[in-house]
């Protein structure tokens, strides 16, 4: 959208970071390795920040968290809750949540307090395995990205009785934080954009993740985080029990060709009157390859067509990746392309780039339901819900406009505490679904 600025304003309030004693960068004592969890773990808390600002945005969530809940009959064991930290006052009122639901669905963070809304970025709630066992722990990876919610991590350490790991590089780099930290359910692949610093990266492998961290190319985007284009989903039909989700401009190029004028209705005048002239000129290069050359609209376009190629080769180097690590080359993966298209800096290779609509690979997955952000678009909404909804997914569009317009999405406005001993999609329902696909094939082929 219009306007859009990088951070350009932070709103700081809050507790300062707090001085845990013993645990410095080089690691927690009681454990040898760090274990990051995928959104295969069932989830226990949705944490967002409640500020001016972002209003709208956590009662919209609050609505789908509660939805989840009761739609799903999930026990009070079960429970997922909404956990809001507060920029002041008390915003369960403020949002004129009914007392009944705030105290089944909603917590409030009792120490700490801030405006700053990127709660993704400033950690990664973990895991860490207890020396010598084989059991593991909740625990907080901190990025050490300061600002407002710098004390968070520390601040839930000892609210949680977390493990606490400490990102040795103190050079605040976007490609350490939380948004460019994705781990495959199942594999453990940790996937981190080659923006992630070399002190990071090194102790990341350090700690359990040698031989098994793949670095896609990030560089080409303003933020360079990993979730700006590629997410996992547990999927009990795909092979390996998850879904690659990734961003495809080509298929959103093809949607905007072919979308009648009254589709482009509900986006803002900035963007519908760009689009509106995108699509002429995608009209006009089937007759003509050379139609809108020069223009912003044509530069527009073959900027978006080479991101596709990038995002599609990162994605393959992913593939192999795996499927060395894991000894099987025959490997076959679930992929699923969603629509999604790019503004940035043209040339023969795209930079500082970010998400033209919501970019709506950037989501928070909760158990089999999906918190997409709503591209207002709805070419892009009806092929997301039906291509989810044919393998058992259920979609949430939500409104994230103070996220989109600052160049994140719900994915950097979220960040999900996990059971560490509860899966969404179990090994034995991923075995029972391909043995039932290999006997399909064994009498009748490919």
């Amino acid at each position: 959208m219009k306007g859009r600025l990088f951070l350009a304003v932070v709103l700081v309030s809050g507790l300062l970071a707090c001085t845990l004693p013993g645990w410095a960068a080089e690691g927690p004592e009681g454990v040898d390795r760090i274990k990051f969890v995928s959104y295969n773990q069932a989830p226990l808390k949705v944490m967002v920040v409640h500020s001016y600002s972002t209003g709208r945005f956590v009662k919209d969530l609050f609505t789908a968290i509660k939805n989840i809940n009761e739609t799903e009959g999930l026990s009070a064991a079960d429970r997922i809750k909404l956990h809001i930290v507060s920029s002041g006052g008390d915003p369960v009122s403020q949002l004129g949540i009914p007392a009944a639901d705030a105290e089944k669905y909603v917590e409030v963070n009792p120490t700490f307090k801030s405006s700053d809304q990127w709660i993704q970025d400033c950690m990664e709630l973990c895991s860490a395995r207890k020396t010598g066992t084989n059991t593991y722990v909740h625990a907080v990876f901190d990025s050490m990205r300061g600002r407002g919610l710098g004390g968070l991590p520390p601040s839930l350490a000892k609210l949680w009785n977390l493990v606490y790991f400490q990102n040795p590089a103190s050079s605040q780099a976007h490609g350490d934080y939380g948004g460019n930290l994705e781990v495959t359910p199942f594999d453990d692949v940790l996937v981190a954009g080659n923006t992630i610093t070399g002190p990071c990266k090194a102790y990341l492998e350090k700690w359990g993740y040698a031989g098994r961290l793949f670095t896609p190319d990030t560089k080409w985007l303003n933020v360079g985080h990993i979730d700006e284009y590629l997410m996992f989903i547990p999927t009990a039909q795909a092979p390996g029990g998850y879904s690659i989700v990734r961003a495809d401009p080509q298929l959103a190029l093809d949607l905007i060709s072919k979308a009648p004028d009254s589709e482009f209705a509900d986006l803002d005048s900035y963007d519908r009157d760009f689009l509106l002239r995108v699509k002429k000129t995608l009209n006009a290069q089937l007759t003509d390859p050379q139609a809108g050359r020069g223009t912003a609209e044509g530069d527009f376009i073959d900027m978006n067509y080479k991101i596709a190629d990038i995002i599609e080769q990162n994605v393959g180097q992913l593939k192999e990746f795996i499927r060395k690590l894991t000894n099987d080359p025959d490997r076959d993966f679930a992929e699923v392309a969603w629509p999604c298209i790019f503004e940035g800096r043209n040339g023969p290779r795209p930079s500082g780039c970010c998400a033209k609509l919501p970019g709506v690979v950037n989501m928070t997955v909760v158990r089999n339901h999906l918190l997409v952000p709503a591209a207002h678009f709805p070419p892009f909404d009806k092929i997301i819900e039906a291509r989810f909804r044919a393998q058992g997914n259920i979609v949430h569009f939500i409104d994230d406009e103070p996220y989109h317009n600052s160049m994140g999405e719900i994915h950097c406005g979220t960040n999900v505490l996990r059971d560490l001993n509860k899966l969404v999609v179990t090994p034995k329902q991923v075995r029972a679904v391909q043995e039932v696909k290999a006997r399909f094939r064994a009498l009748h082929g490919n």
